[in-house]
This record gives structure tokens, sequence and C-alpha cells, in this order.
């Protein structure tokens, strides 16, 4: 008789600000997926209704979220927690961004230590690199999150990362996996590249033009369904291979720079986002000045993530959008 073959057994997943825009791209995927037996969105917005998909109210702002949060976990028997509730526009109140994504995370990785959570995935940025002189050509993994120490929405992400790191120090049984992604780039998604790239002039540096990296919306989602099976762990940058210079994207975009000293460009971008925003805060300038180019060759390596948009085609897509 012929061996029989190991079915593998179907995940439970469970996914935070499944509402959100990185749910919206994910959950499509881990519905599709026949080894995917339920997918639990945990949220505060219940997401829209599709078949498969069920849903519980859990606030990580409450201060015994994570009790809810961990019985939620050990009733369904979840095999792999998304943790995406984060903000990815600087609009958002600093104080309730702080309380969302630092003391919300807190909770969520209090309730995955509590039931032994077996793996957890965590989406990042790689603008906490920050935008230095003397970055290296290609900025790996392990290079220090130096961030941008006036801007409280990278700050705060940048403290949750370390929050992720201790805990994945002291918890091994729980694989853990974090994306480090580029500016996303799509017609579904709102943060500053996007809003940044669909200005029809954009005040930039004079004097400067950095290396820019960014990510298709599409390519966001395979990364994460990628990580729901991965056998490696830890840190991930998930980028599209061909860094621009900012002009050539604005270009790409159907804009047009209009290069400014620093503190003249400082302050159109402040009057500008005074009046509908402009998708670089002023605090983000730096940006406009240094490369920070991060290596994807681990992602590709050890995730199996190949992205099938280059970033030409992803800043063209806002083009269309």
């Amino acid at each position: 008789m012929p061996a029989r073959t190991k079915t593998a057994p179907k995940l439970r997943v469970a996914v935070t600000g499944a509402a959100g825009d990185l749910g919206a791209l994910l959950l499509p995927r881990l519905l599709d997926d026949p080894g995917v037996e339920k997918v639990l969105a945990l949220d505060v917005a219940k997401p829209h209704p599709e078949p498969g998909l069920e849903y519980r109210r859990v606030d990580l702002t409450h201060h015994e979220a994570d009790r809810a949060l961990a019985e939620a976990l050990e009733e369904e028997r979840i095999d792999a927690l998304y943790h995406l509730a984060f903000i990815w526009t600087p609009r958002t109140r600093g104080s309730i961004a702080h309380e969302l994504e630092v003391a919300g995370s807190m909770r969520v990785l209090e309730a995955a230590a509590r039931v032994k959570l077996p793996r957890l995935v965590v989406p990042s940025l790689t603008v906490l690199y920050g935008a230095h002189r003397g970055h290296p050509a290609l900025i790996r993994e392990g290079a220090p999150l130096r961030g941008c120490p006036s801007s409280r929405f990278v700050s705060d992400k940048v403290e949750v990362e370390n929050l992720v790191r201790q805990f994945r120090d002291r918890h091994p049984e729980t694989r853990v996996l974090v994306l480090r992604f580029a500016p996303i780039l799509g017609p579904s998604v709102d943060n500053p590249a996007t809003r940044l790239l669909s200005r029809g002039v954009i005040p930039t540096l004079l004097g400067f033009d950095p290396l820019w990296q960014v990510i298709h919306e599409e390519d966001v989602a395979s990364a994460l369904h990628l990580a729901l099976r991965a056998e490696a762990a830890g840190v991930f940058n998930v980028v599209a291979e061909d860094p621009l210079p900012l002009s050539g994207m604005v270009h790409l975009a159907g804009g047009r720079v209009l290069p400014l000293p620093r503190p003249v460009a400082r302050t159109a971008l402040r009057a500008i986002d005074a009046y509908g925003g402009t998708g670089v805060p002023p605090d983000l300038l730096d940006y406009m000045n240094y490369s920070w180019v991060a290596d994807g060759s681990r992602a590709k390596d050890d995730l199996g993530f190949v992205p099938r948009h280059r970033a030409r085609d992803a800043v063209a897509a806002m083009r269309r959008s």
C-alpha cells in the first residue's frame, strides 16, 4: 500500500486591528487560504462581514484588554496572531496613538505570554532606522533604530519594536516575526507617503534628492501571508528592489518638486499641513534630506518574499488612483 501523506493541521489565526489598512489587505488572503480553519478579528471596529470571518470586540486601550485578549486566544486555540493595531498616519492625536500602540502592544504581549502563543507577527517600518548622514548603502536588520526623535509618530513605533524584542528574548516558545515595511503605496492605504505623492507640487530641500524605497500594497499582503508559515523568525526588511530619487518618485506620481531652503521648506510644509494635510509633517523633514535604503535580502532568503511590483510601478499606481 502506498504511504499516506501526512496532512498539515489547519491553522487558527487572529488579527488585531483587523478593520485597518493592513487588516483589509491581509484578511482576504487568510480567508482564501485552504490551510486556515478560522480567522478571528479582534478590534473595536467590526470589519466588513465575510464568510468565515468571526469577530470579537477588543479595545487595546482598555486597561484589562490583556485579559480579554488572552481569553479569546485560549478559547479559540489560536495558532498565530497578527498584531496590526497600529496607526499609519501622524494625523491621530499623539496621546491616543501612544495608548493604542505602546500600551496596547504591551497588553498584546502580556496576553501572548500568558497563553504561550505559538506565533506572533508584527508590522513595522523602515523609517525607524531614521534618515541620517553616514548610513551604509544598504541598512541591514541589525542596524540601530535611530528614528526621528522629534516625531512621536516614529518614536512610538521604535518603542514598540523594543518591547517586541524584549518579549522575543524572554519567550522563545513564541516564533516572532517583525516585518519592517518601506513606505506602503497603493489605492487603499492612507499614510504620509501616499498623501505626499498625491500632491501636485511638493516642497523639498534645496540641494538634496535622497533615495527612497517604497512597497506596493499587494506585496505587503503577500509578505504578511508568508509570515504565517515561515520557518524563520526575527526581523525582516520588506522593500521593493529599486530605490529611486525622491524627485523621480514625485515625477512618476504626476507631481513636481519645489526645492526650497530648509527653513522655508519647513514653513511651507507646516502651512500645507494646516490646510488639509501634507503627507510629510515638518518634523519628518530629515527623510527629504538623507537616504535610508534597507537591505531586503533576508526577506527573500528566509521568508521567501519576492516583490511582484517594482518601486516605479508602485509609484505609478498612485498616479492612476
